[in-house]
């Protein structure tokens, strides 16, 4: 493989990539050692967390597997896989927006705080943190450069793919930050749509990964004008990235979904101790009813919803099983 090639650009040792990644860790730790401006106590967890995924994103921009996925189409898409999910999962589970905002200079926290402050600046945050559109601009990351034209264009033309894969760090990014947000509703968005949209991102890493994975043509001639790895047939190398995009991808996605489930208990946990806590007040008497009648319809819909969400989480999951089983039946 070439590892060393210098190029401004290139996927091998791209000094731009590399730079980006860099600066975010240098402000990571610029912040981790200002405590008094991240408030917060930050353990070894959340700071394993951050490595593991810029090390991830490190490793998916730098070195063999960028010189890989220049050669394979099935590399190609293990770098998808880390710099859109796996990745950026990874960075939102560490929490570190007050450690990368202590990072910062002075002013340029102050700059920020009166950007949110515009009215535009609010617009556009409160159209990211939207749960539809995050769900959008992460599949829109994938789709849009697997459409052929496209893709063989970004192999070919190393600036078109560094903006490819940039953007689908930054939507892997918003898409987890707002269904791993640890606000409940409403300030973060319902429980139960979060794990809607997740399935959603299961059902179409299954529907672009069969696609690609039961065609009979080769539809990505670049890697046979770059020279294809270990001269591997063309119809193997994207078969085996159809099943990448399909069985690990998803397998992400389901741990994602752990999370969730795990964040929604939390939630009602929290909801249920604070029960105790109300001061009588008209609004908390509301919030908190004392009969059994009032209590039963205070539950009621969101138990439904939490049935259904349960009922078609299973049903996806069973399908995921099934179809994969069928799938490797036929092919093999």
């Amino acid at each position: 493989m070439n590892f060393g090639v210098f190029d401004a650009f290139g996927p091998a040792l791209s000094p731009l990539a590399l730079a980006a990644i860099v600066g975010l860790v240098w402000l990571y730790l610029r912040g981790a050692g200002r405590a008094r401006l991240v408030r917060e106590r930050v353990g070894p967890v959340r700071h394993s967390l951050f490595a593991a995924g810029t090390l991830l994103l490190a490793l998916a921009f730098e070195g063999p597997l960028a010189d890989a996925g220049q050669r394979l189409f099935a590399a190609h898409q293990l770098q998808h896989l880390i710099i859109r999910l796996l990745g950026p999962m990874l960075i939102v589970l560490a929490h570190p927006w007050p450690v990368l905002r202590a990072g910062l200079r002075r002013g340029v926290r102050r700059g920020l705080g009166r950007l949110g402050e515009r009215r535009a600046g609010q617009i556009a945050a409160r159209l990211l943190t939207r749960l539809d559109v995050s769900f959008v601009l992460l599949i829109a990351a994938l789709y849009l450069w697997q459409v052929p034209a496209l893709h063989n264009a970004a192999v070919a033309m190393p600036p078109l793919a560094l903006t490819a894969h940039a953007g689908m760090v930054l939507a892997g990014l918003n898409f987890f930050a707002v269904v791993l947000d640890r606000r409940d509703a409403p300030e973060g968005a319902i429980q139960s749509l979060r794990l809607l949209a997740l399935v959603g991102v299961i059902v179409s890493n299954i529907l672009l990964g069969s696609l690609t994975t039961l065609k009979d043509v080769v539809l990505y001639s670049a890697y046979d004008d770059a020279g294809r790895l270990w001269n591997l047939a063309p119809l193997a190398d994207e078969t085996t990235g159809g099943y990448t995009i399909w069985v690990p991808s998803s397998f992400v996605i389901i741990a994602a979904i752990i999370l969730v489930f795990n964040g929604w208990n939390a939630a009602e946990v929290r909801r249920w101790n604070a029960r105790h806590d109300w001061t009588g007040s008209n609004a908390a008497a509301l919030e908190f009813p004392e009969t059994a009648h009032e209590l039963r319809l205070k539950v009621t819909e969101p138990n439904r919803r939490m049935g259904r969400t349960l009922a078609l989480v299973s049903a996806v999951m069973f399908a995921t099983v099934m179809i994969t089983a069928a799938t490797i039946v036929y092919a093999f």
